[in-house]
């Protein structure tokens, strides 16, 4: 057997660990542990079954090295997807502030300048939209807004219900 050609069967391998994550994911319709990594498991047996199979080449090493390669990638992209999911969850915070039509018995008033330190909340003011917000900045606001004492705020004359979300 030529190296190409073993080089080649550990390409393919290689690749069985990259599609058994996209086929699990695929499968159920997003990762949701444990029974995900269960289902990846069975997808990735099966795979690697297959793929010995179509290789014709039993030898132990063989085995074990494709066994390896195609488990190390499996691991590699499941620990990227779930490190970048984490980190992009941490920063996944918004700000939204809805205008309101009618007077509210409950609110408190915030000034131009307290407006000012708040970029985010005074951006979700003007666009009438969901901002998103750095976690430090979500957190001083939601600070600010509970020492006030509401949620509800008067800024420019015009009532706003703030509301702030997390992924």
């Amino acid at each position: 057997m030529s190296k190409t050609n073993t080089r080649n069967k550990y390409i393919m391998f290689f690749c069985l660990g990259i599609l058994t994550f996209l086929l699990s994911g695929y499968l159920l319709r997003g990762i949701h542990p444990p029974q995900s990594i269960y289902l990846m498991l069975l997808v990735y047996w099966v795979l690697f079954g297959t793929g010995i199979l179509i290789c014709k080449d039993r030898s132990r090493v063989f085995v074990a090295k494709a066994f390896v390669i195609s488990f190390a990638a499996l691991f590699l992209i499941s620990v990227s997807f779930f490190a970048v999911s984490a980190h992009n969850h941490m920063y996944s915070k918004t700000i939204d502030a809805n205008l309101l039509e009618i007077i509210p018995e409950d609110f408190v008033v915030v000034t131009e300048e307290e407006l000012n330190e708040f970029p985010a909340l005074k951006e979700a003011i003007e666009t009438q939209n969901y901002v998103k917000a750095d976690p430090g900045e979500w957190r001083r606001t939601i600070d600010f807004l509970n020492v006030k004492g509401s949620y509800v705020i008067k800024v420019r004359g015009e009532y706003y219900q703030t509301s702030f979300t997390t992924a």
